[in-house]
């Protein structure tokens, strides 16, 4: 993916990155989206044991490449992923991802021995000693550092702080929906919009926005009803303004996105 279509307010980053790495004294960075470690970040180095651990090229293949196998479970399964690496070491990873699906890359965190954690078998002496002086940590503890880097992480992308370029035509059609969503938008409706065909928008806009045009239009309603819920609108309303049929048509679309009837958001609301 070209460098330029991804984002990175590195001052930005680097502050959060720097600020966790001194409250819990572990090992915290940044993985891009091709599973590349961003190294412009003050960071906390290596820890001594995994600097003489991938000392040896060997064991340096091995580490990269348990870190993208499990930054790929984790970008799979859109949540934190905590487990042990090849040598038994506590690590974390939390995947971005964006308002439209699209991910951003990781948080990682670890280095950490387990509280019952043996150096690895066959390791040396040296890298025995090493591995005894590892920062410890609980399963309970690395559960906790993760669930407080899920919100850290979501204000990164709300922010922007991490974010992906669109394409200016992207952009447009972004616009466009926010502005149209009161009505039926057809695929003919986007390329209208930045004056290309539909093939065009068929083919490319799974690429800029992580899912087809009929699902985004979607979402985007959804998020909009239920901010107009949250912000004390009558059901029926909301279902006007966005162009259902009625407030029947609307509530069912809304639990079948959501998992529960719009009511939920706005309980004291009757539907009217």
């Amino acid at each position: 993916m070209p460098a330029l279509r991804y984002i990175v307010e590195a001052a930005k980053l680097n502050e959060m990155l720097a600020l966790l790495h001194r409250l819990f004294d572990l090992r915290i960075t940044f993985f891009d989206m091709e599973a590349q470690e961003l190294d412009y970040f003050d960071i906390k180095p290596m820890t001594p044991f995994c600097r003489r651990l991938r000392s040896s090229p060997e064991r340096e293949r091995a580490c990269v490449t348990c870190d993208r196998e499990h930054l790929e479970v984790a970008k799979g399964a859109r949540k934190a992923h905590l487990y042990r690496c090849h040598v038994g070491l506590l690590e974390g990873i939390i995947p971005l991802y964006d308002g439209r699906g699209i991910y951003l890359g990781a948080v990682v965190f670890g280095q950490l021995r387990a509280p019952e954690g043996k150096p690895p078998a066959g390791c040396g002496r040296t890298l025995a000693g090493l591995y005894r002086r590892l920062p410890e940590c609980s399963p309970e503890r690395m559960a906790d550092i993760a669930r407080l880097l899920e919100h850290v992480t979501d204000h990164l992308v709300r922010s922007e702080t991490v974010r992906f370029r669109n394409r200016s035509w992207a952009e447009e059609l972004e616009r466009y929906i926010a502005a149209n969503l009161s009505g039926r938008i057809t695929t003919g409706d986007l390329a209208g919009a930045i004056r290309r065909s539909e093939s065009f928008v068929s083919h490319l806009f799974r690429t800029e926005f992580g899912t087809s045009p009929a699902s985004y239009v979607r979402k985007r309603r959804m998020e909009a009803a239920r901010e107009m819920l949250k912000a004390g609108e009558y059901v029926g309303r909301v279902a006007e303004r966005l162009g259902f049929y009625d407030a029947f048509h609307f509530s069912k679309a809304f639990k079948a996105f959501y998992g529960h009837p719009p009511v939920k958001c706005r309980a004291s609301a009757p539907v009217r």
